[in-house]
């Protein structure tokens, strides 16, 4: 019995499978196809289960194990936890888990389906992966492969360090392979080496890449063809290959606190027990009011804009609806990718963007798969400029997702005399306050924000601009709107993502970490590289050459929100005041209206003004010399050198 082991983390799928397609190539020795996923204690609370590790706490009294010295990181202590670093939040919500573990279950089945199998384990990888090979190798068995996809992230890697390690130690005769099938763009594809020259700003790659042309089978290439499609189930096939069977296992006997396997547990009984710590414990802001049942996976909010599941069928279902399919001579359907660049600033509804991260998170579906469909809607009608305005923009967005993986993987190489070139840091500048321009020489230090000045956050006071931010308590409509939609759904617009970041950074003038973590908690389309590299890009410290742009919330609603719908969807406190002054409540003066929303904002600024409804700017509605205005003053660090702020 010779085992082929696939190790999934962020590629639940088994279509565009490197290793399923490695597996059954003709010259492939293995017979039996294992593929195996763990839930990891350090990224999840699995203290409902038997025999679980300690859960640890994100910082530790301890210092870092080859910590460099000139690494600006606070706090200096860190380690992977189910808590974040800075916010103590919980670096997963309800919704969260409802995804990730419909596309687990859900990957079983197509397994299943095939003929084979999945094994799902919890607790330490490199303890679960090490005793599965001794097993099979026991049994007189021979270990074929064992391959995961590659990541570019500090915990994700240090995972599979941890493994390789104890691995190498037991001298099991194998070592952990990578497949390059996260990305748009494989790294062997770049025009350029991404560890040394993937550009600092977007625009420069973008252009490298499009050189290749773009095309299908130029910048475009075809996904691996390792499933099929029938009556609405997925299955595993390459070429004339059917899945290989799955091995038969013994008890593999794990040793105290070193966690366990799922052989019978049912979706809602695991998510019981990972959703328990949760809903014990709600963070500021509390959780979805439809993801409190504790016995079954909860619904989707009814206004939720992602009326998904989290499964790779549902992910493939959703690039056809949006995308269109070929056949043959014509293209069927891809209406929404045809209005895409005129809808992607929309905020209700599904169908304004793709959704598509909300797979691509999980690795639900290829960004490959993605590209290709796009390709061929382009090939098919993209002599109409206004199907190519449109539909190329997915394209880029597909790139933008791809740069900031490439960034991750280049700030986050050391480049000391005591390390190797490809030895990952220990502190990627990913999470770094001063973020990747403090790895980026171009860039003018005295325009750059100083986390020194930086408001830092109590979140144990319930009128900190930071946890007001949180709450969605901000007395801004715009700005508490999203937030709101943000904790109710699990997800957020794009143009809301931009504003609220925006306030937080540029008028509050926050510690940007505090926003990365709580959008880490509850969005379900969570990606390590993408969150905290737009976190930085808007807090001004990350590839942005303009570092001072800085979004007008009472501009971008009239822009965004010209009717007050979506605003009065989630602040329904606002319902009764004259629809002039829905985005801009401060100025009407009836209290009574109000129903408990702040009577006046957090913060005003004076950019704000010629926005307002029939306002004149010179009006002062905080009495005599501004005796009650409200605190912080949006305008930043005080450097005479600091360019003003540039407004959108």
């Amino acid at each position: 019995m010779n085992t082929f082991i696939h190790y999934h983390t962020l590629d639940l799928r088994i279509h565009d499978s490197p290793s399923l397609h490695k597996s059954h190539q003709p010259n492939n020795k293995s017979t039996h196809f294992l593929p195996i996923y763990i839930f990891d204690s350090r990224q999840l609370d699995l203290s409902e289960f038997s025999n679980t590790p300690k859960t640890p706490a994100p910082n530790s009294t301890e210092n870092i194990s080859n910590q460099i010295d000139d690494v600006k990181f606070e706090p200096n202590q860190t380690r992977c936890s189910p808590k974040s670093r800075l916010g103590n939040f919980h670096r997963t919500s309800p919704f969260r888990l409802k995804f990730l573990i419909e596309a687990i279950y859900s990957l079983k089945e197509s397994y299943k389906q095939s003929g084979g199998n999945m094994l799902i384990a919890y607790g330490l990888p490199e303890k679960i992966i090490p005793k599965l090979i001794k097993h099979l190798q026991n049994k007189d068995g021979k270990i074929e492969g064992l391959f995961a996809q590659r990541e570019y992230t500090l915990e994700e890697i240090s995972n599979y360090r941890r493994i390789s390690s104890i691995i190498e130690k037991q001298n099991l005769g194998i070592k952990l392979e990578f497949n390059d099938s996260k990305t748009f763009i494989e790294p062997k594809e770049l025009p350029f080496n991404p560890i040394e020259d993937t550009p600092d700003i977007y625009t420069e790659f973008r252009k490298k890449v499009e050189g290749l042309g773009i095309g299908l089978d130029e910048m475009i290439k075809q996904p691996l063809k390792t499933s099929e499609f029938d009556n609405d189930k997925i299955r595993v096939k390459i070429g004339n290959e059917q899945l290989k069977p799955f091995p038969e296992l013994n008890e593999i006997n794990l040793n105290e606190g070193e966690g366990g396997f799922l052989t019978s547990e049912s979706m809602d009984e695991v998510y019981q027990k990972l959703v328990k710590p949760l809903l014990d414990n709600p963070p500021i802001g509390g959780w979805s009011s439809t993801s409190i049942p504790k016995d079954t996976i909860p619904k989707l909010h009814p206004e939720s804009a992602i009326p998904f599941e989290g499964s790779e069928m549902s992910a493939l279902k959703r690039v056809d609806d949006y995308i269109g399919i070929s056949r043959e001579d014509r293209w069927e359907g891809g209406h929404k990718a045809k209005h895409y660049k005129e809808t992607r600033n929309g905020l209700l509804g599904e169908g304004f963007s793709t959704k598509f991260s909300v797979w691509l998170s999980l690795g639900s579906v290829s960004p490959k798969e993605i590209g290709w469909r796009v390709g061929g809607l382009l090939e098919k009608e993209g002599r109409d400029k206004e199907v190519w305005k449109n539909v190329y923009w997915i394209l880029f967005e597909l790139l933008w997702r791809d740069y900031f993986q490439y960034t991750v993987l280049k700030t986050s190489l050391a480049n000391t005399s005591s390390k190797t070139k490809e030895e990952l840091h220990p502190n990627s500048s990913l999470f770094n306050p001063d973020g990747f321009s403090s790895q980026i020489s171009t860039y003018p230090k005295d325009l750059r924000p100083n986390p020194a000045e930086w408001h830092q956050a109590n979140l144990n006071n319930k009128d900190d601009p930071a946890r007001r931010w949180c709450e969605g308590r901000t007395g801004v409509p715009f700005i508490d709107a999203n937030m709101r939609e943000l904790i109710q759904t699990g997800w957020m617009s794009n143009r809301g993502r931009q504003n609220v970041a925006s306030f937080l950074t540029k008028d509050l003038y926050c510690d940007w970490r505090i926003g990365a973590e709580f959008f880490e908690m509850h969005l379900v389309d969570y990606d390590t590289c993408s969150n905290w590299g737009n976190w930085q890009y808007q807090a001004g410290v990350g590839n942005d050459p303009r570092s001072s742009r800085q979004f007008n919330p009472i501009k971008q609603a009239n822009d965004y929100d010209e009717n007050n719908e979506f605003v009065k969807i989630w602040i329904p406190e606002l319902k009764d005041l004259p629809k002039e002054y829905i985005q801009t409540p401060w100025l009407f003066n009836d209290q009574s209206k109000f129903q408990g929303y702040p009577f006046k904002p957090i913060i005003e600024l004076s950019s704000w003004k010629k926005h307002y409804p029939n306002q004149p700017s010179t009006r002062n509605r905080y009495g005599k010399n501004g005796k009650n205005k409200a605190k912080f003053n949006g305008k930043g660090p005080k450097n005479g050198n600091k360019k003003q702020n540039e407004s959108i």
